[in-house]
């Protein structure tokens, strides 16, 4: 396995690219100092896992950002699988409240003894595993679902992922600069009014704050791979003075 990359299991954003699997729609793997970190499991995120050489059962953590199912329909599948029908427990779920309890939980209840320890995502908290420091860093506007964007830190190491959201301006001060890598959902080339997700428009604005040293776009609607990702990407990095990669479903990318 190796250290300090991340493999985007799938890059789908948006109902029609999502469910109709234009593009995969895993989430992400992370592997930060040797501790694997599965984040957002939609839908085939268990086939994706074993498809890209990986196994359930070396998941040390799962992260949520929040509960629409193309970021958490496979969590019981993971979870039945890396725990084997719960016999060994992960060490961590981080995830907000609405997904872990409430009147209607992504998480089954018999899979709860499948976990651990459950941290409960609110912004501002944070969560140590060995030498793994998992923030909470800023609730986004997003309807439907208490959503909160993460950061992940080692010693030498931070990667920032913004997940789905409406931008607004907190966003251009709740994350920290300089990171080795930022991770933004980028649904929509330009902004939509009455649609919370970001758009390339307002990555920029991001970018040109925080300067990481590596970004990538991912979270693509049909309109994004329209535009071109890679295109988008091109024109991030240009405008902003930052490396900006689009991710491709199966892409991997060390920090």
């Amino acid at each position: 396995m190796l250290k300090n990359t991340i493999t985007f299991l799938g890059t789908g954003g948006g109902r029609v690219v999502v469910f109709r699997q234009l593009r995969h729609s895993g989430g992400m793997w992370l592997n930060l100092e040797g501790i694997n970190i599965l984040i957002d499991p939609g839908p085939g995120s268990l086939v994706r896992i074993f498809e890209k050489g990986f196994d359930t059962r070396d998941i040390d953590i799962i992260v949520v950002s929040h509960r629409h199912l193309d970021h958490s329909s496979d969590l019981n599948a993971v979870l039945e699988s890396a725990t084997e029908s719960t016999k060994k427990p992960i060490e961590m779920l981080v995830a907000p409240e609405d997904v872990i309890s409430g009147e209607e939980p992504i998480l089954l209840k018999y899979l709860r003894k499948s976990v651990k320890n459950f941290a409960i995502a609110k912004e501002g908290k944070s969560f140590n595993f060995k030498n793994i420091l998992i923030e909470i860093k800023l609730k986004h506007i997003h309807k439907g679902a208490q959503t909160y964007g993460l950061e992940f830190s080692s010693k030498n190491k931070k990667i920032s992922y913004v997940p789905c959201g409406k931008f607004f301006e907190d966003m251009l001060t709740g994350y920290s600069k300089g990171a080795d890598l930022m991770i933004f959902n980028t649904t929509f080339v330009k902004p939509k009014q009455n649609i919370q997700h970001l758009s390339a428009e307002d990555v920029l604005k991001m970018l040109k704050v925080y300067q990481p040293k590596k970004a990538v776009i991912t979270h693509f609607s049909l309109e994004m791979l329209k535009s071109n990702p890679k295109a988008i990407a091109s024109w991030l990095g240009r405008e902003s003075g930052n490396r900006v990669f689009a991710a491709e479903d199966g892409m991997r990318v060390s920090f």
